[in-house]
């Protein structure tokens, strides 16, 4: 894993966001790429509703397109836990510190205890499996790893290895952009 600070200007509806990326990904300890690699996948930098459907149970929500445990109570303005899901700070954090960096620490474990399984199931990339924990939830990480099937299988449309070569991408752009002190 790489935590360079994301910094990609060849993305410019993802650089809109540049300074809470880094920020919510520093705060939940992840790496900043993957939460951007997220965005890129989800909507591009768009903070949206799902596309083609109604609000509500199912829909996703903001940058991250959040779909599970989302309060609707109040309509036009779906949170999680307390966090605004379309206030675009509120959406970064809850799905670095709620989704993503769990995620981590499950593909830490499962790489621990299943090295083989993990290796098959997961390409032996930790932000293989937590990109495809986003999309597949953490039991379908678990299924794939204790099965040694790639994980992809369980993924929407090849999720995890969308996501890990978004995520390779803007670190090696995000590098080359690095300040140096």
């Amino acid at each position: 894993m790489d935590f360079v600070r994301f910094s990609a200007p060849s993305h410019p509806a993802l650089m809109a966001y540049q300074h809470d990326i880094n920020g919510e990904a520093e705060i939940a300890k992840i790496p900043p790429c993957l939460l951007a690699a997220i965005v890129w996948r989800e909507t591009g930098g768009r903070n949206i509703l799902q596309i083609g459907m109604d609000p509500g149970r199912g829909c996703g929500v903001g940058l991250t397109q959040i779909t599970s445990d989302v309060d609707w109570s109040v309509p036009g303005k779906p949170t999680y836990k307390g966090y605004a899901l379309l206030v675009p700070a509120d959406n970064l954090y809850v799905a670095a510190a709620f989704f993503l960096a769990p995620d981590l620490a499950a593909a830490a474990r499962l790489q621990r205890d299943d090295p083989a399984g993990f290796a098959a199931a997961c390409r032996g990339q930790q932000i293989y499996a937590a990109a495809g924990a986003f999309n597949g939830g953490e039991g379908a990480l678990r299924t794939a790893v204790a099965q040694g099937v790639d994980f992809d299988a369980f993924t929407t449309n090849d999720y995890a290895s969308d996501v890990l070569a978004k995520y390779l991408a803007l670190v090696t752009e995000s590098r080359q952009n690095e300040v140096q002190p």
